[in-house]
């Protein structure tokens, strides 16, 4: 992967502007405020973009938004065009404020929409192309000075990356992935007790639920037990009430069988006392005299009628229905709207159905394997170092010297004093040359070319200015230091010639490898760059297919989860059975409610709360339908007796020829009529008291008569007292029979029995609505067995990501000896060969580096600047090792080097060039030796300098939000 182009849209200061890229090294060069860091932030955020997901956002987001959000604007969008390995152009477009308008489309006329494959956090990140995220891009390829070391404050942010580089060489399978799909199962499957809607809560809530829900039916029982109980005490109450009344009516039917025969041996007296009759003529009017009276107690004692209020039972009987109506209803409309979802589903199932013929997709394991091995082979040959043929004589010419010079030495004389002195400062001066040309062209020699020119300084300055008689010993110290010079030249130059026959043989062995791999004869098709097209050709076509069939595997578990583990019949039963549910519903529902219902589209959950309702509603209606149908009862019977004693206040009043129809009016005639009549009487009684009396006593009876009323009064009394039993007589006799005490006595039953009526009435509709306990608890095992199964799962996947971590650490020790040698690369060139061994710590990231005296130092002890160069280098050996599927990862680099001296800083700048041949390096700097070493250095088409403008004019202050 490469940059062609970052555009700044809207982006800090920068506002529709952009820089170009060269596919090699870049070294972008700005004095203080002229946009340089923006620039590095939306190379950055072009790239990766800024998550989506809900939630407040991230501590690094919010800093990251405060320092690069435009001021005085709403608007805040980069793109870049960057290049893949497999030939792709793609432009990347990010709106960073709304972070929805976010694509990733071919950037040549297809325009084709590539932002499914990147997809991360909820917004298209490109570092995915490259194995990483943003987070992990941030860590190793996207670098300021300030943050070099900032790879050690998050370390496990990276271990995934790791763990893919060191198990799969950069494929997608680690232990780390697994781990996710593990945790991504038991966080969907199973769930954690944080989690409400996952099935480890949701089954301990349903168990709980259906405990409750048993605990409530078990309840409801024994409710209606206790109340059952109640309600055989208040008919035991009733009943017992009852048996008061028949106890106070025999008492007063005993106390007036004794009164009538104490008035019977009242009357046989006075019959005797009158043997002729009455002793003189009455007058006549007595029977309608005692109708009046009888008349007048019965107007009296008539009950006071009360008015009824409020609905009656007719209207409540209606509600009930209604309400019972209307709950049908919108179970109709419950049913209808689950049939049409399941209609809907079989619609699809049956669309996604004819898609797979033969079963689920398949993908071939020997072509995975192939695949895998293209890729590997692409990427070694991606990664192979420039081959560049050493420069200067080649070792059998070396040899040659070194010979000829060891030959003229042995067989030489010594030559004059001056002249043997010229000779000597000329060897002096060879082996200065010598060594200083080493140490600039060869970096690996670089310690061994300085000691040689120092050497021979030291020489010559010790001939020019010491005692000018030379001596045999100064001679062969000399010609010793020249020889040293010219065998360290042949050792360097068999070192170089055994690394480029070594590298010809590695390329040699690749290039047959890739032969192998594109089915070729080396013939005249298998050069380099034909098998490497036809190679990216084939892994193109082999990703394109692979992406068919992941899509494909998509529907497939689309249809899988429209089924739910059920057969298409069985789906389409299920959508008959609740269409004929709904059917059967809505046939006894309230029409009007039903239209209404279905306009309103009730759900589940409004159904369950409207049954709530109507059933707290049904209880309080029944209750008072219950009520009002007990004073309705009232109110008719008073009615009555109010009707008969008026129909017998109106027939006697006709009797003395008093008409009206105001009962009053006409009691206050009968009133003044018995009045008159009893001073009538009362003068004739006078006159003939002893005949009253027996008048009084026997009525219209005869003494025969009156004598059998007496006897049938006794027997009926006897009779009463014999059905009460004599412990409730002696009971009612004791409370001092009276008629207002029989009558407080029959309204007390009356209430008692009228409250057991009622209660028996709630009493039987609670057992039609009592919760069935068999059902609660086969729910309750259901749910427990649910749990019990969840529980396994979850203990089993906690076994299984256990086993995981263990191999997972396992592979974070396998990275560390890839990245080990990859740092070792460069780290002896770019320390000028103070330190020549590094180990690293996979889990801390750690690094300690080893110096010439074999002493190991952390890096982060040594000096700042030394301990930057150390941690850019393991930059770069994860940016190399942590990117995957066949990306070289660009490195973006802000003032990295201006911690360093010069020496250093230039060895580094080297290190970047050497870097930039195979990975783009975009290098971020103020620093002017830096700019003249790109003037010098750089040069188009693979390498490039640009240089920004001045610094910015201030942003305007950013408005109060």
């Amino acid at each position: 992967m490469r940059f062609e182009s970052v555009v700044a849209y809207a982006f800090g200061p920068l506002r529709d502007e952009s820089l170009e890229f060269a596919p090699g090294m870049n070294v972008v060069y700005g004095p203080n405020e002229a946009g340089k860091s923006s620039w590095h932030a939306a190379v950055y955020a072009g790239l990766c973009g800024m998550r989506r997901r809900r939630g407040m956002p991230r501590k690094d987001e919010k800093v990251f938004a405060e320092r690069h959000r435009p001021w005085g604007s709403d608007e805040w969008e980069v793109g870049a065009v960057i290049a893949l390995e497999d030939g792709r152009r793609v432009e990347l477009r990010h709106d960073l404020a709304g972070r929805v308008d976010s694509s990733a489309r071919d950037a040549g006329v297809a325009g084709r929409d590539y932002s499914s494959e990147i997809i991360h956090e909820g917004a298209p990140d490109g570092s995915h192309w490259l194995g990483l995220n943003r987070r992990s891009f941030l860590h190793t390829a996207c670098v300021r000075q300030a943050n070099i070391l900032r790879v050690r404050d998050d370390p496990l942010s990276l271990q995934e990356d790791m763990q893919r580089a060191a198990a799969t060489a950069g494929a997608d399978a680690t232990a780390a992935a697994a781990l996710q799909r593990l945790d991504d199962y038991l966080r969907d499957r199973v769930g954690s007790t944080r989690a409400p809607t996952k099935p480890l809560v949701r089954t301990e809530r349903e168990t709980d639920d259906a405990r409750a829900a048993l605990e409530t039916a078990q309840e409801a029982h024994r409710d209606y037990l206790r109340r059952r109980v109640q309600v055989e005490d208040q008919e035991q109450a009733a009943r017992e009430a009852e048996l008061r009344v028949d106890a106070m009516q025999a008492a007063l039917a005993d106390v007036e069988a004794n009164a009538l025969a104490e008035r019977l041996g009242d009357a046989r007296a006075l019959v005797e006392q009158f043997p002729e009759g009455a002793p003189h003529p009455l007058p006549d009017g007595g029977e309608l005299h005692r109708k009046v009276i009888e008349t007048l107690t019965t107007w009296s004692n008539r009950p006071v009628l009360q008015e009824l209020t409020g609905p009656s039972a007719q209207e409540l009987a209606e509600r009930i229905d209604r309400a019972h109506r209307g709950v049908l209803a919108a179970r109709a409309v419950v049913a209808e709207a689950g049939a049409l979802d399941v209609e809907r589903r079989v619609a699809r199932a049956r669309e996604l159905g004819a898609l797979f013929p033969a079963g689920a997709p398949r993908t071939s394991a020997a072509e995975e394997a192939h695949a895998s091995q293209v890729r590997d082979a692409l990427n070694a040959w991606e990664s192979l170092p420039p081959l560049r043929e050493p420069d200067g004589p080649d070792v059998g010419q070396l040899e040659l010297r070194l010979a000829d010079f060891d030959r003229k030495r042995r067989g030489g004389r010594a030559a004059s004093g001056t002249r043997r002195s010229g000779s000597h400062l000329l060897a002096c001066g060879v082996a200065v040359v010598a060594g200083i040309a080493a140490a600039l062209l060869l970096p690996d020699l670089r310690v061994v070319g300085l000691t040689v020119a120092a050497t021979g300084a030291a020489a010559f300055l010790w001939l020019r200015f010491m005692d000018s008689r030379p001596g045999g010993a100064d001679i062969a110290l000399v010609l010793e230091t020249q020889r040293d010079a010219m065998a360290r030249s042949l050792a360097v130059r068999r070192t170089e010639q055994a690394r480029y026959e070594a590298a010809l043989e590695r390329r040699a062995a690749l290039i047959e490898q890739l032969v192998d791999l594109a089915a070729l004869d080396n013939g005249a098709g298998s050069e380099p760059e034909t098998v490497l097209r036809r190679l990216r050709e084939w892994e193109a076509s082999w990703r394109d297919a692979k992406l068919a069939r992941a899509q494909l595997g998509l529907e497939w578990d689309e249809l899988q989860g429209l089924l739910g583990g059920s057969s298409l019949e069985e789906l389409v039963a299920e959508a008959g059975r609740l269409r004929e549910e709904a059917a059967g519903l809505g046939a006894s529902a309230d029409e009007s409610r039903l239209d209404e219902l279905r306009a309103r589209s009730v759900s589940a959950r409004e159904l369950a709360e409207m049954e709530q309702h109507v059933d707290d509603e049904l209880r309080g209606w029944q209750e008072e339908r219950a009520e009002r149908l007990a004073a309705e009862a009232r109110h008719r019977l008073d009615t009555e007796r109010i009707a008969a004693a008026t129909e017998t206040l109106r027939a006697t009043a006709a009797r003395i020829d008093v008409t009206g129809d105001d009962g009053e009016e006409l009691a206050e005639a009968l009133e003044a009529w018995r009045a008159g009549r009893e001073r009538a009487l009362g003068e004739a009684g006078r006159r003939s008291e002893s005949w009253d009396r027996l008048q009084q006593l026997l009525g219209d009876r005869t003494l025969d008569e009156f004598a059998a009323e007496a006897e049938r009064l006794r027997a009926r009394a006897d009779r009463l007292a014999h059905e009460v039993g004599p412990r409730a007589l002696a009971m009612a006799r004791d409370s001092g029979p009276t008629a207002e005490r029989l009558e407080a006595l029959r309204s007390t039953a009356e209430s008692a029995r009228s409250e057991v009526d009622r209660a028996h009435g709630q009493l039987t509709e609670r057992e039609q609505n009592l919760p069935r306990v068999a059902d609660a608890e086969d729910a309750l095992a259901a749910a427990e067995r649910e749990q019990a199964r969840v529980g396994r799962l979850k203990r089993t996947l906690d076994s299984t990501i256990a086993f995981l971590r263990e191999a997972e650490e396992r592979v974070l020790r396998d990275i560390a000896p890839i990245l080990t040698s990859t740092i070792l690369e460069w780290l002896p060139g770019v320390m000028d060969g103070r330190y020549t061994g590094c180990r690293i710590d996979p889990e801390s990231l750690l690094v300690e580096v080893r110096t010439n005296r074999g002493r190991w130092r952390a890096a982060e002890l040594l000096s700042h600047g030394t301990a930057e160069q150390i941690y850019l280098l393991l930059r770069f050996a994860l940016s190399r090792h942590l990117t995957g599927k066949g990306e070289t990862c660009p490195l973006i680099l802000d003032d990295v080097v201006g911690a360093s001296d010069a020496e250093r800083k230039e060895a580094m700048l080297r290190t970047l060039r050497a870097v930039g041949e195979s990975t783009q390096v975009i290098l971020f700097t103020h620093e002017d030796d830096v700019r003249d070493w790109a003037r010098r250095n750089l040069h188009a088409p693979r390498n490039r300098l640009i240089e920004l403008a001045g610094p910015r004019p201030h942003a305007e202050e950013r408005p109060a939000t």
